[in-house]
């Protein structure tokens, strides 16, 4: 079994691989010969002053390549309110001010453990690459400005992302801060070799680009539905960015998924399952809004993006076009098929700390 570091992860996983292998866990899944376990979210909302707390996971696994994966967040996570919208963090409250979430890969095969490694980079790349992979489909072929709304980490992987599916000549990006959007502007154009231009308003954004992408922190809408054009292609990293006003203007709508948002399971709710990707209301007044907690979304009978990659779905039909991919939730088979990637260019590079597979396993039958 090896153990690998987000440096490691980084050097391995470029993005060329990435949207080769989840391309092709698309399309194992799209022929049901992959497996996924939505995302189930435990609150413990009592125990830690800094917010709530939440263990996450979700699980995937690949018939191809033999194997599943886990991915797992332990979180002390807040949510508060940021110039009339609610931000969410993830408080760095682990020893050192850090943050705890890995990526457990196991054979199909045999049952054993293979890998261990932290889930930072992989996440972040992950979610770029799906909404890259979307965009080969549903974007414009000439499409060349690309739009962002946010400055951090998932905004930066999207900007890489992208690029590795349409020839990007402009970077436009807002984010409410200005030392943050100067500060991904000079960074990315460095990196990248685009011009990247900082701008005063998502709207100014939304106006110029051809693909816009919001990639914040927040969990209130960011993209108005009035800033649609035709021929624009939109994406995100949470539905609520969007919101249902913006999503009904679309010509084109493809999901990631139908399950359409985590199973939350919250202490005082005798074991049921709440779905809701942001339960804020749930948790701060011990269960007594259980009536009033998210429905079922009017867009659950669009199509998903596994069929769309096999072929099974149209992509974008038109160059007017409205078309929108909502990254509604993540899939476990993302983890499977890069970590799969990750193990193996690992092992035949010699990256990575082996530590004895035997030390996690047992001769008691469990």
């Amino acid at each position: 079994m090896i153990v690998l570091s987000n440096e490691d992860v980084a050097e391995l996983l470029s993005m060329e691989k990435c949207l080769a292998h989840l391309e092709g866990a698309y399309k194992e899944l799209s022929a049901g010969a992959a497996v996924n376990r939505p995302r189930s979210d435990l609150y413990l909302p009592a125990t830690t002053s800094d917010g709530v707390y939440c263990f996450k996971t979700m699980e995937g696994g690949l018939s191809r390549e033999k194997v599943v994966a886990l991915r797992l967040n332990s979180d002390v996570i807040k949510w508060q309110d940021k110039g009339g919208r609610i931000i969410k963090d993830k408080v760095p409250a682990a020893p050192g001010n850090k943050w705890v979430g890995l990526v457990l890969l196991f054979s199909a095969e045999t049952g054993e453990p293979l890998a261990i490694f932290p889930d930072g980079i992989i996440q972040g790349i992950r979610v770029a690459a799906s909404s890259a992979l979307a965009a080969r489909f549903l974007a414009r072929e000439d499409a060349a400005v690309l739009g962002i709304l946010g400055s951090g980490w998932q905004a930066r992987a999207h900007a890489k992302a992208m690029g590795g599916v349409r020839a990007i000549k402009k970077i436009l990006v807002h984010s409410p801060t200005p030392a943050n959007r100067e500060k991904f502007a000079a960074e990315v154009e460095k990196d990248l070799g685009v011009s990247v231009d900082p701008a005063v308003s998502g709207e100014s954004v939304a106006a110029r680009a051809d693909i816009l992408v919001a990639a914040t922190n927040s969990v209130s809408r960011v993209v108005a539905p009035e800033w649609l054009r035709p021929g624009m292609h939109v994406t995100c990293v949470k539905i609520t960015e969007l919101g249902d006003d913006t999503l009904r203007k679309f010509d084109r709508l493809v999901i990631h998924t139908k399950k359409w948002a985590p199973d939350n399971y919250i202490t005082g709710f005798n074991d049921e399952r709440v779905e809701a990707h942001d339960p804020i209301d749930l948790l701060t007044d011990g269960g007594k809004a259980r009536a009033g907690a998210p429905k079922e979304p009017f867009w659950l009978g669009a199509p998903e993006l596994k069929d769309v990659v096999a072929g099974k779905e149209p992509g974008r039909r038109s160059a007017a076009e409205i078309t929108c991919f909502n990254n509604n939730i993540g899939l476990g088979i993302q983890f499977a098929a890069l970590g799969k990637a990750i193990f193996d260019d690992a092992k035949a590079k010699g990256l990575g700390r082996e530590i004895p597979t035997d030390w996690f396993l047992e001769t008691v039958h469990p």
